[in-house]
């Protein structure tokens, strides 16, 4: 039997890994001896959500409850971890926590039939617990390390030079974690008989997006919050670069089936593994289904559908459009191009005078055209079938779906960050509305 361990990245992007390389030589390493799925999407932009979406499967969790604290998963399918214990696996979940002293961290979908979450704020303890955990195989260990958080980071702001070197300084103690724990299963023979999952739960938006309240993340899913690394390394993987979707519901599943464990997950939504046939589209999402928009701090509920090209955001504001290779931080709305009809029909605006680059990227450009509006309406189709079975799925837990999303959002653009942008001459983008929607 294989040992499975999970190493979870807290608020590393792919954006922040790429941008403090150099912090991250231990984590790297692992990389080039695993299989890295470039296209790697968070579903959630929150933590709790991101890890509850991993143990279960699925991300409906969550969906029925209208206040995020508090919130129990539905339990949809079982705990990967429950299942691995039934199975004969040592389960654990060790985290580092700069708060543990005064207000240990909780996990709410660390379900009662497991062990206690253990957890510590030195790293010589987590080093020897996780020395003590791996004696007894075949394990099966979740290590959440938190000093990459905006907020636990915190601790090394007295060794640091201004906030962005805090954060360097974060990822680069992160990474030394996981070498010491790479390095234990080296010098005990177990490198090569346990499954290694290393992935990014969400990444930080700062404030690029609108302020928030100063929230950085938790907000509506853009790309550079969603998109994160995931890397596994296992002997049934050849390394190298694989570039299908993959979503953090796929985890569960594929974790299963790496270490051998047939397991059904009946819940409709699921995820599928990822040594299977390719998903066209991933999905992610910052609230629950049935939770209101944030209006003290301005975060509106928004679904996201991802493809390999496109992100599309559908919320109380209506539909955002990001070709998010080409723009990463989600800041044009490529819908602001277009007149949007009923039925999701979209139309180039008449445009005067423009840069010859406009012309040669869009308006002299029918192919790269026909694309954006194909790929546009594949994905409205999706997001349309999803605020629909986010519905039913509140309905069907016996719950008010009071807050559930309208779905004439997806016939509206979302307005722009001033009254004329991306507008020709004599056109002022929409001014922002509400929907008031119950269901009859």
């Amino acid at each position: 039997m294989k040992n499975l361990l999970v190493l979870h990245l807290e608020s590393v992007c792919r954006q922040r890994f790429a941008a403090f390389a150099s912090s991250f030589p231990n984590t790297r390493r692992l990389l080039q001896e695993a299989r890295v799925f470039d296209r790697f999407y968070s579903s959630a932009t929150s933590t709790l959500m991101v890890v509850t979406y991993l143990f279960h499967g699925n991300d409906f969790e969550f969906d029925a409850a209208t206040l995020f604290d508090g919130m129990r998963p539905a339990g949809n399918n079982r705990h990967l971890f429950s299942v691995l214990q039934e199975r004969g696996w040592n389960v654990n979940l060790v985290c580092l926590d700069g708060f543990h002293a005064t207000h240990p961290a909780a996990l709410s979908s660390w379900t009662g039939d497991l062990p206690p979450i253990w957890g510590t704020n030195q790293f010589p303890a987590l080093f020897a617990r996780f020395d003590e955990l791996t004696n007894a195989p075949p394990f099966a260990i979740y290590v959440w390390d938190l000093i990459t958080h905006v907020e636990h980071s915190l601790s090394l702001a007295p060794h640091a030079d201004g906030y962005t070197d805090q954060v360097r300084r974060a990822c680069a103690v992160a990474d030394d974690a996981i070498g010491v724990f790479l390095s234990t299963l080296e010098r005990k023979g177990l490198l090569d008989q346990t499954t290694i999952v290393v992935y990014g739960d969400h990444g930080d938006d700062y404030w690029t997006h609108g302020f928030k309240g100063g929230m950085t993340h938790a907000t509506e899913p853009y790309t550079q919050i969603t998109r994160t690394p995931l890397a596994i390394r296992d002997p049934a993987l050849a390394a190298g670069v694989d570039l299908r979707l993959a979503s953090t519901i796929d985890l569960a599943p594929t974790c299963l089936e790496l270490l051998g464990v047939g397991h059904a997950y009946t819940f409709s939504p699921s995820g599928a593994s990822l040594l299977g046939t390719p998903a066209d589209a991933v999905y992610s999402q910052n609230f629950t289904a049935n939770q209101a928009d944030n209006r003290a701090f301005g975060i509106a509920k928004a679904y996201a559908a991802v493809d390999d090209t496109y992100t599309l955001l559908a919320s109380s504001r209506g539909l955002e459009f990001y070709a998010h290779q080409l723009d990463p931080g989600n800041h044009c709305n490529l819908l602001h191009f277009f007149d949007l009809a009923a039925g999701g029909r979209l139309a180039l605006r008449p445009w005067g005078a423009t840069a010859r680059h406009f012309r040669a990227a869009l308006l002299d450009n029918p192919r790269a055209i026909a694309h954006l509006l194909a790929r546009f309406a594949s994905l409205r189709e999706r997001l349309a079938a999803r605020i629909e079975a986010k519905r039913a799925f509140i309905v069907g837990r016996g719950a008010n779906p009071v807050h559930a999303l309208d779905p004439r959002c997806l016939d509206v653009v979302a307005p722009g960050s001033g009254p004329d942008a991306f507008s020709p001459p004599g056109r002022r983008a929409p001014a922002p509305f509400e929907f008031s929607y119950r269901l009859r």
